[in-house]
């Protein structure tokens, strides 16, 4: 157990109360000393009360709105704090559902340690445990004179009902109540509103007759009729749904019967900037297919999504140029990734809509939730009344995938119950389909030599993988041919990168990142430099290697790169090595080169975590499991990995571990859902 430092504080009895949640990793020292400053202030002087508000401002730390007293089992298994240090300063970054940066290491628990059950561990935190001591517990957070209730703007905290039992309150700070009453405002004023420019019924009516005159049409006319016919509008479903090519469909004629006179303005927006990335790549996909008429052909292609964060204007010390009162100047703004958008952060950017705009919010509920605190996707759809519901369509059938087993698996998945978590489970462990294959169980948390080669393996397959393609023109040309640095070859060569990932749900250990990254590296590096002869060396420079995936871990706008741009090291025009990028210039593929010593912080691209690469998508992927008990190792974790491959996935792990990992769903508190509901 750690050593930890005396705290001096002001309440009497306080310190000893919350040691063992500080032993624990609960409850951190700044939280306790928030607490006790203000407890002084207000003439609190319970510690049981005290320990109540610090979790509710844990709960904000961990992703939560507030804390249940009811339900301090799942306070137990918090995901940990995944916001970095400098989280402010980077706003922008691409960081979804957190990469955890807080996480507690490699500590798993000893591999034949008895089972605790939840209520011992409950009563080693000093925490209550049966229904009695819960009620006596938040009658007195109740009589505090630090929490409130209604819309008293003097007290630091707030108590809300929750759905279901009388008994069942939420326990919130002051701004998280505040966040969670203006966004369920602000969401049913503007589903309740009109649009403009509105169309009359008569013409909606005739222009999706015009466009989806068949039945299988049905799910994406009413995803477009929505967007048309008012300001709100949410699409959800997993990938390759009909999601994206719904939206096309709708901004397509939002654009045509807005006609040429006053130009459409559209918004297009992400989590993250490569999931703007990403948007506009899919927006692109088969647009002279999908999109009949040139004008309309023409708008979208001079879309450019940006992050949400640049959107609203987001400044280096956290705060915005838009928000309330100081509106962004867009028609349409169409949001994808939703899932992993915050509370505040949404609701800044309802506010900000301009009288009249349209809101069109896309996502997968399924995926991870954000980094910051709430769960609004989820949220939104699991408001089964209220304003907002019927503004929400939802797509089940996945279209995009090109393997049926792939397909049918993620379509399984989506559902919760315990027959097609099994039917899951079956169909990952049969190897009966190429483009699904286990990889087999790890021994003592640590991959065999035989799984890290299978892990490598792709990335030096003759005909698909980066590296065989790196390799074979190191033999023909050596390290500084022309060929090599040839802008056409080296955009050849990050496509091929592109088509294949190993992912991982932890940075560290043997099955995490750091681990996977140097036994990738290793088994790369040595088939570069067999091919260039018997001892010849790699070129490198700068702590760089020839041939090295790169991937970017903090914005840096000076040279415009953002966290999650991946590129590769490689020979620029005078032949020493440089960084070089992929760039999307409309529909024409170039590359653009960043001197290594301008490079932002960045890290290795073989290997990368769950949570960084969503928002992102590869032809095939490879999700290695934690091989231990972990807190992050959910349901919506393993979805989101197997969701990231297009065509092939692999997995390695137990078998254990995963129906553990499928039967562990995310649990965040948020009150969020009742609100919309009224």
């Amino acid at each position: 157990m750690r050593t930890l430092p005396r705290l001096r504080l002001v309440t009497p009895g306080l310190a000893g109360r919350v040691l063992p949640l500080r032993e624990a990793h609960v409850l951190e020292d700044a939280e306790v000393h928030a607490i006790d400053i203000t407890a002084a202030r207000y003439g609190e002087t319970r510690p049981e009360v005290l320990v109540a508000l610090a979790l509710a401002l844990r709960a904000v730390r961990v992703g939560h709105a507030g804390v249940d007293l009811a339900e301090l089992e799942h306070v137990l298994d918090d995901e940990p704090a995944a916001k970095p240090p400098d989280h402010a300063a980077n706003a922008d970054d691409d960081h979804p559902g957190g990469d955890e940066e807080s996480e507690p290491e490699d500590e798993a628990a000893p591999q034949n340690a008895a089972p605790v059950t939840v209520e011992q561990r409950l009563r080693a935190l000093g925490l209550p445990t049966t229904a009695t001591e819960v009620g006596a517990w938040n009658a007195s957070v109740a009589s505090s004179p630090l929490v409130g209730m209604g819309g008293d703007p003097v007290r630091p905290f707030r108590r809300q009902r929750r759905a279901g039992a009388d008994e069942a309150w939420l326990l919130l700070t002051q701004r998280m109540w505040r966040e969670q009453e203006r966004l369920a405002a602000a969401l049913t004023a503007l589903a309740g509103s009109p649009a403009a420019p509105a169309f009359s019924a008569s013409t909606i009516a005739a222009r999706l007759a015009e466009r989806f005159p068949k039945p299988e049409d049905a799910p994406t006319a009413a995803a477009v009729r929505c967007g048309l016919d008012g300001r709100l509008s949410l699409v959800t479903g997993g990938p390759g749904t009909g999601k994206t090519y719904s939206i096309k469909q709708l901004l397509a004629l939002l654009v045509g019967l807005h006609g040429a006179a006053s130009p459409l303005r559209i918004a297009l927006a992400a989590p993250t900037g490569k999931a703007a990335v990403r948007m506009r790549e899919a927006l692109l996909e088969d647009l002279e297919q999908f999109v009949p008429g040139e004008a309309e052909r023409a708008a979208l292609r001079a879309l450019a999504p940006s992050t949400v964060h640049k959107l609203l204007g987001g400044r280096p010390d956290g705060t915005f140029r838009h928000g309330q009162g100081q509106p962004i100047d867009y028609d349409v703004v169409v949001v994808d990734e939703v899932s992993m958008v915050g509370l505040a952060l949404m609701r800044r950017l309802v506010e900000s809509l301009p009288e009249g705009a349209r809101l069109v919010l896309l996502g997968d509920p399924a995926q991870l939730a954000s980094v910051d605190a709430g769960t609004v996707l989820a949220d939104l759809v699991g408001a089964e009344t209220g304003a907002v519901a019927p503004r929400i369509t939802r797509f089940a059938k996945a279209h995009r995938f090109k393997d049926e087993h792939l397909r049918a698996l993620i379509e399984t998945l989506q559902q919760p119950s315990e027959a097609h978590r099994s039917k899951a489970l079956s169909t990952l462990q049969a190897n009966a389909a190429a483009s699904i294959r286990w990889l087999g169980e790890t021994t003592d948390a640590r991959p065999t030599e035989a799984q890290l080669a299978a892990l490598a393996a792709p990335y030096l397959a003759s005909k698909t993988g980066y590296a065989a393609r790196l390799a074979q023109r190191l033999a023909e040309g050596g390290p500084t041919s022309a060929a090599l640095r040839d802008p056409a070859e080296q955009r050849a060569l990050l496509d091929l990168l592109g088509g294949y990932r190993v992912l991982a749900v932890h940075r560290r250990g043997p099955l995490g990142v750091a681990g996977l990254l140097a036994a990738l590296d290793g088994t790369i590096r040595s088939a570069l430099r067999a091919a260039l002869g018997p001892g010849a060396e790699l070129p490198d420079r700068s702590g760089h290697w020839l041939g090295e995936p790169i991937l970017v871990t903090r914005n840096d706008y000076e040279v415009d790169l953002r966290n999650g741009d991946i590129g590769l090291v490689l020979p620029g025009d005078d032949g020493q090595l440089t960084a070089v990028f992929p760039v999307h210039d409309g529909e024409k593929k170039t590359v653009r080169r960043v001197p290594l010593s301008r490079l932002p912080p960045h890290g290795g691209a073989l290997a990368m975590t769950v949570h960084k690469a969503q928002g992102s998508q590869f032809g095939h992927v490879a999700l290695v499991l934690a091989g231990r008990a972990s807190p992050i190792q959910t349901r919506e974790l393993v979805y989101t990995g197997i969701t990231r491959a297009q065509s092939r996935l692999d997995w390695l792990g137990g078998a254990k571990e995963l129906e553990t990992a499928l039967g562990t769903p995310i649990r965040r508190t948020s009150g969020l859902r009742e609100l919309l509901a009224r």
